[in-house]
């Protein structure tokens, strides 16, 4: 299944506006939720899905009801450890 990160630009969101958004990006109809990164300072969310489509990931967020910015399907993805190893490999 493909993995996307979806981009929110949300000033003077605050905490709970966030977790009062908790139950419903739970329930996954259409989309499910991976991981959330968020800076409430700056309003910038950053979240990770697993979906069958952007189309999918677009309707998961109207059902919400939490508009998003831009959404990118990941074609890689490492971590800090993944990468030593390439590089390791590599030499």
């Amino acid at each position: 299944m493909p993995r996307y990160l979806a981009i929110h630009h949300a000033p003077g969101v605050s905490q709970e506006d966030f977790q009062r958004n908790i139950p419903d990006v739970l329930l996954g109809k259409y989309a499910t939720f991976v991981h959330t990164y968020v800076n409430l300072a700056h309003g910038t969310i950053v979240n990770i899905y697993d979906a069958d489509s952007e189309a999918a990931l677009t309707r998961e967020f109207e059902r919400i009801g939490f508009p998003v910015d831009e959404i990118q399907e990941i074609q890689f993805g490492a971590s800090a450890d993944d990468l030593r190893r390439m590089t390791a490999a590599a030499q």
